[in-house]
């Protein structure tokens, strides 16, 4: 196993092709092009040149530990790399992900090699947030994803998945830093109000995370809009894949859901179409989660997104970019936090 991007060579490419369907690959150079903003992975896209002209794949995307050392500190602590090696090949099938070539690592590394989709697929972005063609075709995704491991019983979750009362103490003191974080950078930028709901947000982290899972399945954890990519095919739809595992956890079905409806859609689209969205989600899950409880779970889970946002600022160095992502997430958070009145619905 590879401790960084820059140990990667034609030998190892080569072996990862070829215990991965492609006995007679041979290399004999390759280009990185780093890809995203290396939150809490360092991300490139691979060029491949092969011996043979034409042979497949032309690329792969290789997923690292993070080189930054405050970014790499949350990795560990927070069990992403150890929980992407898990969960990558767990919900292979479940729904769509990127196909999977090599994984390997724990704790503290992680080695993940997968398909380019980088030149055949639409990244999403999150500051301009998701249109309501692509959110329908997140929110199906999400379905497939839950409906295939509901429900799952506390005893049955993988021992690499999350779990919210288990990092109660982890999520709800970070969430604690970030409050004179926030109050530092963005009170200018939302209002007194919107203040309130996150010093509100922050007295009841703990309270959320440890709130009974009566109904649970393996969940995404972190389905932002800008962890999907999506493909646009001849006939007019389109198709989100998922990627980027490394909050995977057992969990009440509607934490992605909310956190992704909360953080990844504009608040006009969310007000206008999210009852829809739900409906949807409902009719590709089938049987067995009623519509009236999806919503009753959705005010309460949609939480997530707005603890999340809270947390990452003092998780994750607050550069310009990091910032101006922040602000985007957390506004719509509160916005959704506020219309569902989902802090009082705690104690419901």
């Amino acid at each position: 196993m590879l401790s960084r991007l820059d140990e990667i060579d034609t030998d190892w490419l080569t072996a990862v092709l070829r215990q991965s369907g492609h006995p007679d690959a041979e290399l004999t150079g390759f280009v990185l092009t780093p890809i995203g903003a290396g939150n809490v992975s360092d991300t490139v896209r691979v060029d491949l040149t092969h011996r043979q002209a034409g042979a497949e794949p032309p690329s792969l995307v290789c997923k690292f530990r993070c080189s930054g050392e405050q970014a790499h500190a949350h990795g560990i602590s927070s069990g992403s790399y150890y929980r992407e090696v898990g969960s990558f090949p767990a919900v292979a099938g479940a729904c769509r992900t990127p196909r999977l070539y090599w994984i390997a690592g724990g704790y503290d590394n992680i080695n993940l090699v997968m398909e380019d989709l980088s030149r055949v697929s639409r990244a999403g972005d999150q500051i301009a947030g998701c249109d309501l063609r692509d959110a329908r075709a997140v929110v199906g995704e999400l379905a497939k994803l839950h409906r295939t491991f509901y429900p799952m019983a506390a005893a049955s979750a993988p021992d690499w998945a999350m779990t919210m009362a288990a990092t109660a103490d982890y999520w709800s003191g970070a969430i604690a830093n970030s409050l004179p974080l926030i109050r530092d950078v963005a009170a200018g930028d939302i209002s007194e109000a919107e203040m309130a709901t996150v010093a509100a947000a922050v007295a009841a982290a703990h309270r959320w995370y440890s709130l009974p899972v009566t109904r649970a399945t393996l969940t995404h954890g972190d389905p932002r809009v800008d962890n999907i990519l999506f493909l646009d095919h001849d006939d007019g739809s389109v198709e989100a894949v998922l990627i980027d595992w490394q909050m995977t956890g057992w969990r009440n079905p509607m934490h992605d859901v909310g956190y992704f409806l909360s953080g990844s859609v504009t608040r006009a689209d969310r007000r206008a179409h999210e009852r829809d969205l739900l409906a949807y989600y409902a009719a590709v899950f089938g049987d067995g989660y009623p519509p009236e409880q999806i919503t009753q779970d959705y005010r309460v889970q949609l939480l997530g997104g707005l603890m999340t946002t809270i947390a990452a600022y003092s998780l994750i160095p607050l550069t310009d970019p990091v910032k101006a992502l922040l602000l985007a997430l957390l506004r719509r958070n509160l916005s959704a936090a506020i219309d569902w009145d989902s802090i009082a619905a705690i104690e419901g």
